[in-house]
């Protein structure tokens, strides 16, 4: 993560005791590993996490006869499952070393578009658009992502953490690299020769270019989209801020329309069953530096990233790469040759027109009261301001994504993004920051409803409800129901979207003893008593328009400042925004530790933190499938990764790797 700030990373070495502190949780409020029947089975919030929200649209693959290609829209079937051993199996990273022998299928997890239900839901019509071979990708097999069948007695190898069967994240399915990124430039075909999946066709990648046929899908979509298309330049342009942007900063944020919205009446955000919905769209912003090398695999990344989630989807999605300039000589802001310079010699052709760039002088020039603006590390310190400014640049979307260029995602990306947008949706508000503070097991903790229980049992008289005070914070979000916590019965907040998710948990940094948990600048309540929340560094998050225009306002207003693992989260938590921490499924690959003693690990404080001891339990690290720290150098995930490959010791494709992973997000992916 650390681009450019080689003498950081070096600092960050020296100080991995503390750090291995990051999640640690007040030793009073551990969960405990028992799995007896919890005493509140019969809670609102249960039944609400199973009712239709009306988003839950695209198949899940829950058990392993569904066809990704079906167009029924399947409900999550999760959380009444039988307590038992076989419901619950041991974690384990017992992956599917072969996909010979196995079934290929092209994998469709979009909607059945236009088809009678759909229409009766959404405005508009969806149009396929044309990809990188010039033909609609929709029903065309060489533009679409294939996986392999699991047989009937087979499933999908347990992960320590998070869940796919509770989350929709489930398919039934496995993926080869070859069936999923052949069609995006892959063409190492196995050398088994066995491969099930015909070479797609080839295509001239540096005449493609993926800017305009992300442009013109919008455009040939914008009937389904009630925020139209931004008009100006293409791609998009930051641009140096004017007197009137900070004499109308008011005017940027996001207030509720009416008296009675602001109330937030109990059930606001559930749709009538006859009316139609405008589709929300998503921006996708891929972080990245000047002198980043983009090699082969990073590119079959980001196309598959706008193919998948772009034009697949009619426009529900776009892709941008956000690339800091370092190199300050290049005056991009004030030359636009100088722009397009850059533009030429940093980023491949291909994605010039979804590229956007930035430097340090222009956030400087935007905030200039948040915090020290250092060439050298203000791409880490600031991570979240040119996600604010792109919502201003682009304020079309309702949701923004970022994600840093070390991410892999073995599965398919709608699928991935879908599920985490809509799981998140689903939930209350009623104990979401509680929720979010704990690693979800459930080998350890059994169902969704098992474990949400005993987060209520930790917190009988409720936790964090609305807006928490801060001074010279005016909250911009809804306040809560009633008179009080217990007057909900977890029903605020369920159906309306998210205004930050992470895929890690989000913490009180100061209970935790986070090292950056003091660095807070400029809030009149000082380090000690300004509220805040945070979750480790951030490879993957989403913020929405909202939350981004009330950090935003406050920097500008009054030059808060916090590290970015801080303050979108303390933001929504100040302002009080709805927060959840998506269950990711993740694996740990270690032997000599139970479940249990890893469980206790992650969500205990027995002695000084969560990583007690820190340098002792620093091996576990080594071996997590999804880390969020770059400041640590794990192995699993890589090592994993150039398997699944074909990358052999040397560094060399063998192009015989056959192995079949489920859907994993891997972090951080370095040198490959």
């Amino acid at each position: 993560m650390f681009w450019g700030w080689k003498e950081f990373d070096e600092v960050m070495e020296s100080v991995l005791t503390e750090v291995w502190e990051v999640f640690c949780v007040d030793k009073q409020k551990q969960l405990r590993l028992s799995s007896s029947t919890p005493n509140h089975s019969s809670n609102r919030i249960y039944d609400l996490y199973i009712e239709d929200s009306g988003e839950h649209e695209f198949p899940t693959h829950d058990e392993p006869s569904t066809d990704p290609g079906s167009s029924e829209s399947n409900e999550e079937q999760t959380i009444e499952s039988p307590d038992s051993d076989l419901d619950f199996p041991k974690p384990s990273t017992d992956f599917h070393e072969s996909a010979v022998n196995l079934a290929f299928e092209l994998y469709d997890p979009y909607p059945d578009y236009n088809s009678k239900a759909w229409k009766k839901r959404w405005h508009g019509a969806h149009f396929s658009c044309k990809g990188s071979r010039g033909v609609d990708v929709n029903g065309n097999a060489d533009d679409t992502m294939g996986a392999y069948k699991l047989p009937s007695d087979a499933s999908t190898p347990a992960p320590i953490f998070g869940s796919y069967k509770e989350t929709g994240l489930g398919s039934g399915f496995c993926f080869e690299r070859h069936a999923r990124n052949s069609p995006y430039g892959d063409e190492d075909i196995p050398g088994d020769g066995l491969s099930a999946r015909p070479q797609p066709s080839s295509v001239d990648w540096e005449s493609v270019d993926w800017g305009q046929l992300q442009n013109d899908c919008a455009t040939l979509n914008q009937n389904r989209f009630e925020e139209k298309r931004s008009s100006g330049s293409s791609p998009p342009m930051f641009r140096y801020p004017e007197d009137d942007d900070f004499q109308h900063v008011n005017s940027t944020l996001i207030l509720p329309e009416t008296h009675l919205e602001r109330r937030s009446r109990f059930n606001v955000h559930r749709r009538s069953s006859n009316s139609k919905e405008y589709k929300k769209r998503n921006a996708i912003l891929l972080r990245t530096y000047d002198t980043k090398e983009y090699t082969p695999d990073n590119m079959y990344h980001i196309r598959s990233m706008v193919s998948e989630l772009s034009l697949h989807s009619g426009g529900e999605y776009e892709v941008f790469l956000v690339v800091q300039i370092i190199d300050l000589e290049r005056k991009i802001f004030s030359d636009p040759k100088a722009y397009q310079e850059a533009l030429d010699l940093y980023v491949p052709r291909e994605f010039h027109n979804i590229s956007i760039l930035f430097n340090v002088p222009l956030l400087e020039a935007w905030y200039p009261k948040a915090g020290k603006h250092d060439p050298n590390n203000s791409q880490q310190v600031h991570m979240t301001q040119p996600l604010q400014l792109f919502s201003l640049l682009r304020p079309e979307f309702d949701l923004y994504w970022q994600l840093e260029l070390d991410v892999r995602y073995t599965g398919h990306h709608y699928h991935h993004m879908e599920a985490i947008r809509q799981w998140a949706q689903k939930q209350p508000r009623k104990l979401s920051w509680e929720r979010s503070a704990y690693f979800y097991s459930p080998y350890i903790h059994r169902t969704w409803k098992d474990f949400c229980s005993k987060v209520q049992d930790i917190f009988p008289l409720g936790g964090v409800w609305g807006a928490v005070p801060t001074t010279g914070i005016d909250p911009v979000g809804p306040s809560p129901p009633g008179s009080g916590v217990n007057d909900d019965d977890f029903e605020w907040g369920v159906g309306e979207p998210a205004d930050f998710i992470n895929i890690s948990p989000i913490v009180d940094p100061v209970q935790d003893h986070m090292m950056f948990r003091n660095w807070v600048d400029n809030y009149p309540d000082g380090k000690e008593k300004t509220p805040r929340r945070a979750g480790p560094v951030t490879p993957m998050i989403a913020v929405s328009k909202r939350l981004l225009r009330a950090m935003h306002h406050s920097q500008i207003m009054l030059g808060t400042h916090m590290m970015p693992e801080m303050f979108p989260e303390s933001s929504a938590l100040q302002h009080g925004m709805k927060a959840v921490a998506f269950p990711e499924p993740t694996y740990v690959d270690i032997d000599d530790k139970t479940p249990e003693e890893i469980e206790s690990i992650f969500n205990d404080q027995s002695i000084t933190g969560m990583w007690n001891g820190g340098s002792e339990n620093a091996p576990l690290a080594q071996h997590i499938s999804y880390w969020w720290s770059a400041w640590f150098k794990p192995e699993y995930s890589n090592v994993l990764y150039r398997k699944w490959l074909g990358i052999d010791d040397a560094g060399n494709r063998t192009d015989d790797s056959r192995l079949c992973l489920p859907a994993i997000t891997l972090h951080p992916i370095k040198g490959i």
